[in-house]
């Protein structure tokens, strides 16, 4: 296995939260994108999803122990979780899929400590109130514990997404679990084992070496999708590099449009996001990278989001504080809780820190493990629900606003 090598770079970062837009014969205006935030409820929980669970054409709001149908979104039971350690409950994901072939949207949910994967019955029209929630239905015991966080991603690119789990335990095995359909519309599971002992805190998924698949990113460096499909036998792992308390995901993006995927990661427990340049390979192979800061001024950017929310056609870096993502443990702890976005200059290779939200620890929006980018409203610009220690918050974009 040919070694990697990574160069440091010290460039980049955050500044003010404006931009400026030109107006003929005029000076530029500074404008800066307007939000709103809604608390949705206050407690544990750290995952959440987006879809019409109701079927009306609106987008709801999944998070924990409820759900909040939109427009008004008010609480509505789901399911009871287990709550753990000093102040954890177990859901570290929730994702929506038609578990049962009926045609509506069920939820499936992942824990951080047990190996059971549940999925929770969409008890469909006139039954949302029910004070008992969702119906529970066993999907699969993966047989690992220790999972930071799951991805529910179309490795395969068949159309249909598969479960993946991340393991902060580097001895867990990385696997893929497939959803199969039945001629009967309910979904089984089928599992492949990428590697029988070899995960690590944090994962993302994109092409790494450009032969067209799809790869997996994790603390540890990378798996190579083999050259026969992604089920065709075990993965070739490179270890070309250790990424300390990796986010969840890692995003694979080529930022400087050199043909080459870069990578964005944040240390999860710690002060630090960057980006890490994938380089063009040297003779014998050797591929290498170079890091570069992002920001390094908060702490424990768990969650990393891609997705555009200026309207600008070009996605923003989307992030935030993990509020006490280790029980208060981790630097920073105290500090305030934010959550932001960064625009990226691809001529200047060079980011721009813009706040969204900035309260005291624990009094208003951070982020959890998922961050949801979607058009909420209907207004046409991207909204974010983001679950957390701090609670669950929709904010809401309303659009480019001249400061006051």
């Amino acid at each position: 296995m040919k070694k990697s090598l990574i160069l440091p770079c010290l460039l980049v970062i955050a500044t003010s939260a404006t931009i400026y837009a030109q107006q003929k014969g005029k000076k530029k205006a500074p404008l800066s994108l307007k939000w709103e935030v809604k608390q949705l409820h206050k407690d544990n929980n750290e995952g959440a999803a987006v879809g019409d669970i109701n079927g009306d054409g609106k987008l709801d709001v999944t998070a924990g122990e409820y759900w909040y149908p939109a427009p008004d979104f008010p609480q509505k039971p789901v399911r009871k979780i287990l709550p753990f350690g000093a102040d954890y409950m177990q859901n570290n994901a929730e994702h929506l899929y038609d578990m049962d072939g009926d045609g509506d949207l069920d939820i499936i949910g992942g824990q951080f400590t047990l190996s059971i994967v549940n999925w929770f019955e969409n008890p469909g029209e006139g039954n949302y109130d029910r004070a008992e929630g969702w119906k529970v239905h066993q999907l699969i015991d993966t047989g690992t514990t220790h999972n930071e966080a799951v991805f529910f991603h179309d490795i395969d690119g068949d159309g249909t997404p598969e479960w993946l789990e991340n393991s902060w335990n580097k001895d867990n095995p990385m696997q893929i679990i497939r959803l199969v359909r039945g001629d009967d519309g309910k979904v089984t599971t089928t599992k492949h084992v990428v590697s029988e002992s070899g995960n690590g805190h944090g994962m993302g998924f994109g092409d790494i070496n450009g032969d067209g698949k799809e790869d997996i990113i994790f603390y540890g460096g990378w798996y190579e999708c083999p050259a026969d499909g992604p089920y065709s036998g075990t993965w070739e792992w490179h270890k070309d590099f250790v990424l300390p308390h990796a986010s969840c995901p890692i995003l694979v993006v080529d930022l400087n449009s050199d043909g080459r995927n870069d990578i964005i990661w944040a240390d999860g427990h710690n002060y630090g996001l960057y980006w890490h340049e994938q380089l063009e390979p040297q003779s014998d192979g050797t591929v290498v990278w170079r890091q570069h800061l992002i920001d390094k001024k908060f702490s424990q950017a768990h969650c990393l989001a891609w997705a555009d929310i200026d309207n600008d056609e070009k996605p923003e870096l989307i992030t935030g504080k993990r509020y006490y993502a280790h029980s208060g443990k981790d630097p920073g702890s105290e500090d305030s809780i934010t959550v932001q976005y960064y625009d990226w200059n691809p001529d200047g290779q060079t980011w721009k820190k813009n706040m969204i939200s900035n309260a005291p620890a624990g009094e208003g929006p951070g982020i959890g493990l998922q961050i949801r980018v979607q058009d909420l409203d209907g207004n046409g610009w991207n909204d974010i629900v983001v679950p957390g220690k701090s609670g669950t918050h929709i904010l809401w974009n309303q659009g480019w606003t001249k400061p006051s």
